[in-house]
């Protein structure tokens, strides 16, 4: 079948259709796709497949567990979603500009950050913002921000691209635990070498994401189980499995864990990002601030100082203890 000529794709084109096919590309399937933009299925899957022939090109691969772009789909893609940020930015700047500050911010933050930390706080923020709605994706996927996959992410590293905007809220505390019941069992390492002796609970791809502790990679230690998020390799560690890299927020708090203090704290710098076009956006300087706001309010959970505080307090009531002999 010959192409159709340029003026009668054009003229073929529903741009509307574009819509629909960025959100299959956001949400990875057609249910997904139609409960985000508010329609049935079918009208997405319909919309879709007229967007295709129009283009004469197959946009996604149908496969079981959903939809993935074709090498014609990223290139559509690719257009759509700069079209889409300029206009969703012209419409938060007209919007802001007439006083409303209001709508939806998608959020993407770790679980155990979302539940020791920031649920918390969002009673206050909602009655202090009561037009901003946050919808926060509480998981240790990587929600890409400058395709506007979701408009504010926290990150263990400091985004280089142009196209997002870039603000530092604390640093993150990370160090080694393990289960009272398994160190007493197998014994508490004091040297790197000691590991060749112990189990490891680790990520899917690498024990662990903190740079002071990525030696552990290579210690020798048997890998007993690889997890995708921090808050389950905590109840791992809890059960005894082995030894994990928990951020101090969850190894400190849990009880039964015990810090491997031989090792340290490694601490790596949390940046919050947005894309680039949303950095004058009311709303999401709004939940930045919140960020950067409920970090501050718990930096010494967060860095891992405050379990170490708390010793040294104890410690120091133990020495005035008139008891003490």
């Amino acid at each position: 079948m010959r192409n159709p000529p340029v003026q009668e794709c054009r003229s073929m084109l529903d741009w509307d259709d574009l819509r629909y096919v960025l959100a299959v590309r956001r949400a990875g399937s057609l249910n997904a796709a139609a409960r985000a933009l508010r329609v049935d299925k079918a009208t997405v899957s319909r919309r879709v497949a007229a967007l295709e022939h129009a283009l004469r090109a197959r946009l996604f691969d149908r496969k079981p567990d959903g939809y993935e772009l074709t090498p014609h789909g990223e290139r559509v893609i690719a257009a759509v979603s700069d079209i889409d940020d300029t206009v969703a930015a012209l419409v938060t700047e007209l919007a802001e500009a007439g006083g409303d500050e209001g709508g939806m911010v998608h959020l993407t933050v770790p679980q155990f950050f979302a539940s020791q930390v920031l649920l918390p706080a969002l009673a206050g923020f909602r009655a202090a913002h009561p037009t901003i709605d946050v919808a926060v994706n509480a998981s240790s996927s990587v929600l890409n921000v400058a395709r506007r996959e979701a408009e504010v992410g926290l990150r263990n590293v400091k985004p280089n691209q142009l196209s997002v905007t870039v603000r530092r809220v604390g640093a993150l505390g990370m160090a080694l635990y393990g289960s009272r019941e398994y160190l007493e069992r197998r014994g508490t390492p004091a040297t790197s070498a000691d590991f060749a002796r112990h189990d490891l609970i680790g990520w899917e791809r690498v024990f662990t994401h903190a740079k002071g502790l990525l030696w552990v990679n290579d210690c020798g230690a048997r890998m007993a189980v690889r997890l995708n998020d921090s808050a389950v390799m905590c109840d791992a560690t809890a059960a005894g499995l082995g030894i994990a890299a928990l951020p101090c927020i969850l190894g400190d708090e849990r009880a039964g864990l015990v810090r491997l203090e031989a090792f340290g704290v490694s601490r790596d710098d949390i940046y919050a990002v947005a894309p680039g076009e949303l950095r004058r956006s009311r709303r999401v300087r709004a939940v930045i601030d919140l960020l950067v706001d409920v970090w501050t309010a718990n930096e010494a959970r967060l860095s891992g100082e405050g379990a170490r505080r708390k010793r040294l307090e104890t410690q120091s009531r133990e020495n005035r203890s008139p008891n003490r002999r």
